[in-house]
């Protein structure tokens, strides 16, 4: 049998068809309508999403809605102080202690910004130590220095604020701290004057309490 003879006819032909291949037009028509019924939009759950699949500054801050970003979200250190305006975080958006002195700026925080009574000796000294001093017998209107009063930790470089201790201490009420310095014999000293403005007759006062202040 010849190609194109009909099996079952003698001399017949068959008469073929050829399949034509849809050209790139058609094909993308199909595809357009596919897309079209089918749908584009998927759905992501919350959370799929991390921040290390944003790249980074691809969240503008017009992007984020006032308080969409909380506390927890936000890493230690992450923001720099350069990256707050001023006045934009209040005191009630601080937590007590969250602030050191390494943490602010020379002269940031002037006499207006302290409350009345809100600062104890500690919070003004590197350190508060004390120390005494045994005058001699003092008549009134005497004077009495003493230059190599020892005080704890004290550094030669160290400022110092000497104050007088209390009664419930030992201090006598008729003596004075007429002067101090932080220069003593040794670094670890200071020098002080005592005085007796008023009285009566011969008194020894005995050891009489300082509270030193260092204040480095």
């Amino acid at each position: 049998m010849r190609y194109g003879q009909n099996p079952n006819e003698q001399g017949g032909t068959i008469r073929m068809k050829m399949i034509r291949r849809p050209s790139h037009g058609t094909i993308a028509a199909y595809l357009a309508l596919f897309v079209a019924l089918g749908g584009t939009a998927y759905a992501l759950d919350r959370g799929s999403i991390t921040s290390r699949e944003i790249a980074r500054g691809a969240v503008k801050r017009s992007e984020i809605k006032a308080g969409e970003v909380g506390k927890a979200e936000i890493r230690k250190e992450a923001v720099a102080p350069s990256e707050i305006r001023p006045n934009a975080v209040r005191q009630s958006e601080i937590r007590a202690d969250a602030v050191a002195t390494d943490e602010l700026a020379v002269d940031a925080v002037t006499g207006e910004n302290v409350d009345n009574g809100s600062l104890a000796l500690a919070d003004i000294a590197r350190e508060v130590a004390t120390t005494t001093f045994d005058p001699p017998a003092m008549n009134p209107g005497d004077c009495v220095s003493e230059n190599s009063l020892v005080v704890p930790n004290k550094q030669a470089d160290d400022r110092v604020l000497v104050l007088p201790g209390s009664a419930e201490d030992g201090w006598n009420d008729q003596l004075t701290l007429d002067a101090y310095s932080a220069t003593g014999t040794a670094a670890n000293q200071i020098s002080v004057t005592l005085c007796r403005p008023f009285g009566a007759g011969s008194v020894d006062p005995g050891d009489q309490p300082l509270t030193v202040l260092l204040l480095g």
